[in-house]
């Protein structure tokens, strides 16, 4: 008994580890959307042409894999802030977006796929 008791606890602790960070999840999205030189400078760091700050950063080094994987190990909050992003950059910023899919995307690998998680 002892033995399942171990083996569940290390399975629900890998499960546990399976998610991105969540230090940034309460971060308010609509702020960066609503302010033009935030959008523009997060954007800059995202295409490598500009200076990133932490935050942003830890997504740039998290993006490729999200795409990747449909955002896999993403939280539900994370999932949605994503979303809430993609949405407003495709449909206000579409020049800013099409900057984002050929640096992350060139491919068109994952276009169909994220085009379905977007409308879950």
């Amino acid at each position: 008994m002892k033995i399942v008791f171990v083996t569940l606890c290390l399975a629900l602790s890998v499960l546990a580890q399976e998610t991105y960070e969540t230090d940034n999840d309460n971060f308010d999205i609509s702020e960066v959307l609503g302010n033009e030189r935030l959008l523009s400078s997060y954007a800059k760091c995202l295409l490598n042409k500009g200076p990133c700050i932490p935050e942003v950063k830890n997504l740039k080094e998290k993006l490729p894999e999200a795409l990747a994987t449909r955002c896999a190990k993403c939280t539900e909050k994370q999932k949605q802030t994503g979303k809430q992003v993609a949405k407003e950059i495709k449909k206000n910023h579409p020049e800013i977006w099409q900057q984002l899919v050929a640096m992350y995307d060139s491919e068109g690998k994952y276009q169909q796929a994220w085009g379905d998680f977007l409308k879950e």
